[in-house]
């Protein structure tokens, strides 16, 4: 019962891995990627049958997860820094963002 969990756990974080695979290169196959075979070879090599119990199971999804941490927080920051881009601004500008103005400064005659 409990390989048959953690077999249904392992092939979600396998499943969530290649979606966020999909969004390094959109519109190509991930397994065109190397990451994507390392991965494969990673969750083959620790494939739980009959014939072994895999006690580096628990380990594997530990790495797994962690990876899929990694790529979605990578995604998301590079939304959030295509978001929040922007030109940079004069001293004026900055001020007024914080509510400030600058003082007039009187021209000499």
């Amino acid at each position: 019962m409990a390989s048959q969990v953690a077999g249904r756990e392992a092939l979600h974080v396998l499943r969530s891995i290649i979606k966020e695979l999909r969004h390094v290169r959109p519109g190509s196959s991930p397994r065109n990627l190397l990451a994507y075979q390392y991965i494969m070879d990673q969750f083959r090599s620790n494939q739980v049958t009959t014939e072994k119990i895999c006690r580096a199971q628990p380990e594997m999804i530990h790495k797994a997860k962690s990876y899929l941490s990694l790529l979605e927080g990578l995604r998301e920051h590079e939304v959030l820094n295509e978001e929040y881009k922007g030109k940079e601004k004069s001293i004026e500008e900055s001020a007024r963002l914080v509510g400030l103005r600058l003082p007039i400064i009187p021209e000499p005659k």
